[in-house]
C-alpha cells in the first residue's frame, strides 16, 4: 500500500496532502481537490512501504570504521 503526497504549487498556498492508496497506479491517477484553494493537485511523488530491517540480522561490524587507525598512517 503506497503513500502518495500531492502537492499544490500555487503562489501562496502550497499545500501538502498524504493519502495511503491501494496502488501506486491508482494514487498517481487520482485528482484531488486542494483543500485551501480548490485547484485539482497531482500525485508529485508516490513511496511504497518496506520492512524495517532488524538490526540482529546485521552481522558483526566491518573492520577499518571511523576513528580507527591505519597501517602506515
Amino acid at each position: 500500500m503506497p503513500l502518495c503526497v500531492y502537492l499544490c504549487y500555487t503562489p501562496g498556498c502550497q499545500v501538502k496532502v498524504e493519502r495511503w492508496m491501494p496502488t501506486a497506479e491508482e494514487g498517481a491517477a487520482e485528482k484531488i481537490p486542494c483543500p485551501r484553494c480548490g485547484v485539482t493537485l497531482a500525485c508529485a511523488w508516490t513511496g511504497s512501504q518496506v520492512k524495517t530491517p532488524d538490526l540482529r540480522d546485521a552481522g558483526a561490524p566491518a573492520t577499518g570504521g571511523v576513528g580507527e587507525r591505519r597501517p602506515g598512517s
